[in-house]
């Protein structure tokens, strides 16, 4: 058994649509390290839920400039294009994680929740680890 957990952060509007099946990539300025390529990421979705919500696996990532990773992700052909456009605006490399075995949650679990079992939880702009030493591992560990 591994002894960390990946937690990503995502905003819940694009939560929501890798959940329904409509983002299959998440974009990202700076890439994940080598080593989590093929594990399971829990899904933190802030802003409107503040709760993990789901999980997938990043099967892949892509590097490139806007162009390429536009094209790669299916985005050049897009009618939202517009919004990967003005997110890696002004960056020079940009990265798509290809998301596979996508599940939501049936029971998230809140932030309000975590913090009553670590007060100290701070859960991360980008993403982050949950070590196996948390009082929150164990709880991640189980949701389905």
């Amino acid at each position: 058994m591994e002894d960390k957990i990946c937690l990503i952060s995502i905003m819940s509007f694009y939560a929501r649509q890798i959940f329904d099946g409509t983002k299959k990539f998440e974009f990202r300025k700076s890439a994940i390290k080598e080593q989590d390529i093929g594990k399971t990421f829990y899904v933190y979705s802030a802003k409107d839920d503040k709760a993990i919500v789901g999980s997938f696996v990043v099967e892949k990532v892509h590097k490139g400039n806007l162009a390429e990773i536009l094209e790669i992700t299916g985005y050049d052909k897009r009618s939202d294009r517009g919004e990967i456009e003005s997110y890696f605006a002004n960056s020079k490399d940009c990265y798509a994680l290809q998301l596979s075995q996508v599940k939501k949650f049936e029971k998230p679990l809140p932030l309000q929740q975590m913090r009553a079992i670590e007060p100290k939880v701070v859960l991360p702009q980008y993403w982050t680890y949950v070590s196996r030493k948390s009082k929150l591992f164990d709880l991640i560990r189980k949701l389905k």
